[in-house]
């Protein structure tokens, strides 16, 4: 995999300071103070078909939505779209060399807190970076850093191609403005089942899950369990594990066979139009990972969940409980990462993900108190010994670097040596930062 990156240090940062407002400066003057640095001397810098947006324009609002707002909202006094590599560069630069902080954006789904540090900066949007290209040999495709999944994965699907995941080490180190990935061919369309069991259920399921993901060969008032299961092949081979959570005793089993890698999005109920993907609605998580289902645990953050959704305010929540296959993680090298090992031993994710209307204080202090309770719950159920691990993607903002980056000395060390190198002034650190100290 080879990406092209905007790092840091590549720029020249010599006498670049951070601006700092005074004691007695108010917010408006120093969004003010900014936008005047932005107003002119930018846009002659970028190429032809770049953009720069101010508050004024028409589209300025549009591009202040985020799939988390209005809880998350960084503070922009301009938007800059680049149309080239180049383009992202120059912003960079001229950013830094006025202490102007940035934040890149593509499909702008983050939802930890510490991006709402960012002091009106600068909004570097992407999508005008949106391109697909696969090569002659169809083994690699290279993608521009405005892509969005959805679009990468219909484009491939149209070849008969798919991807695989990426290694990468979060958000500070740089800006991706195109990679090259791997692709393979389609080894066939999936079948799914989807089941639906009342909330006494949940022990059976996540004992038959411990079960299966340990293998090598892999009531009206009560929140209902849905558990799906995608296999990629046909019917014959996913039925002996269809038939296992069949055995339970579901409410209802909606299966689905022969389906293409677009519509699987729509089935699992992780398409555009699915509430996964609503934007412009406060929401957030609390995002645990585990080694296994502690059923005990499990059962404890269920009952807190249950009363979370019995609120109004938060009805509409949902409580993810996922297994992600590790054999593909545990091949690579772990001394070629800096990647955290729990990020190798721990294949069960808990993620509630909690919805609601408005920006009020009140509700954002609640859904972050039934969150972190949901979290401390499953945490209790942590075999002797194992470290509380969050997916740093799933990270809200309030977890200690540690609980996201690994407790090992070595490779923190290692991955804190390299943001020294790669950033050594902190531009990239508005995103569950890693200290350069």
């Amino acid at each position: 995999m080879r990406l092209s990156v905007v790092l840091a240090a590549w720029l020249s940062f010599i006498g670049a300071q951070a601006y700092t407002l005074g004691p007695v400066q108010k917010p408006v003057a120093a969004r003010t103070h900014r936008l005047k640095l932005v107003d002119t001397p930018l846009k002659p810098l970028l190429s032809e078909n770049a953009s720069v947006i101010f508050p004024i324009d028409d589209d300025w609002d549009a591009l202040q939505i985020r799939g988390t707002s209005p809880r998350i909202h960084p503070n922009f006094v301009v938007v800059v779209e680049p149309a080239t590599e180049e383009d992202v560069q120059k912003t960079v630069q001229y950013a830094s060399e006025l202490g102007l902080p940035f934040l890149a954006v593509s499909g702008s789904h983050g939802w930890t807190k510490t991006l709402n540090n960012i002091p009106y900066g600068i909004q570097i949007n992407m999508r005008k970076l949106n391109s697909i290209t696969l090569d002659s040999s169809g083994t690699t495709a290279t993608v521009g850093g405005g892509t969005l999944q959805w679009e990468l994965n219909r484009a491939l699907y149209a070849r008969n191609k798919q991807t695989g995941a990426l290694r990468g080490a979060g958000h500070n180190f740089g800006i991706v403005t195109s990679v090259e990935l791997k692709v393979y061919d389609i080894p066939s369309n999936w079948t799914l089942s989807t089941f639906i069991y009342s909330s006494d259920k949940l022990e059976a399921v996540l004992d038959l899950v411990n079960k299966i993901d340990s293998d090598a060969t892999r009531s009206p008032n009560l929140p209902l369990i849905l558990y799906s299961i995608s296999y990629q092949g046909p019917k014959p081979e996913a039925d002996p594990y269809f038939a296992q959570f069949e055995a339970i005793g579901p409410l209802t089993v909606k299966p689905a066979t022969n389906v293409n890698n677009v519509d699987i999005y729509k089935l699992t109920q992780n398409s555009l139009d699915s509430v996964a993907c609503t934007r412009n609605r406060s929401s957030m998580g609390s995002g645990t990972s585990l080694p296994l289902w502690n059923t005990t645990a499990a059962r404890a953050a269920f009952d807190i969940f249950t009363n979370l959704t019995a609120d109004p305010r938060f009805s509409q929540s949902v409580f993810l409980l996922e297994n992600y296959g590790m054999q593909g993680v545990q091949a690579v090298d772990p001394g070629s990462t800096s990647l955290s090992l729990e990020e190798r031993q721990y294949p069960a994710v808990a993620n509630p993900t909690i919805w609601w209307n408005g920006s009020a204080a009140l509700g954002q202090a609640d859904a972050e108190a039934y969150g972190e309770q949901i979290r401390q719950a499953l945490f209790s159920g942590l075999p002797e010994g194992a470290k509380k691990h969050t997916y740093v993607n799933y990270a809200v903002g309030t977890e200690h670097f540690n609980q996201m980056y690994g407790y090992d000395t070595t490779r923190v060390q290692s991955l804190k040596a390299l943001k020294k190198v790669y950033d050594p002034n902190d531009r990239f650190g508005y995103y569950n930062p890693v200290p350069l100290v």
